[in-house]
């Protein structure tokens, strides 16, 4: 999904990480810590902190971005609760 997304608007992963942090998606993000460690970090990490991005590479920016587009598209689908 993400590789459709770049193609199309040109961003990078960490523009793109950026506009989503800016629209306060990390706030209402759910990431189960027992499936995805390391994005669960990554979100408690950016919204404790803000966004520091440059701590990683362009690849595992492009692997966050792709995970949490597949966690939003997941959770707006689950209207159970």
């Amino acid at each position: 999904m993400w590789s459709k997304l770049i193609n199309r608007t040109g961003f990078r992963p960490a523009d793109e990480l950026y506009k989503l942090y800016g629209n306060n998606v990390f706030e209402t993000l759910v990431v189960d810590k027992t499936i995805d460690l390391e994005l669960s970090k990554f979100v408690e990490e950016t919204n404790v902190k803000g966004p520091k991005f440059s701590n990683y590479t362009s690849e595992k920016l492009e692997q966050f971005v792709s995970r949490i587009y597949e966690l939003r598209k997941n959770q707006s689908n689950n209207t159970a609760g």
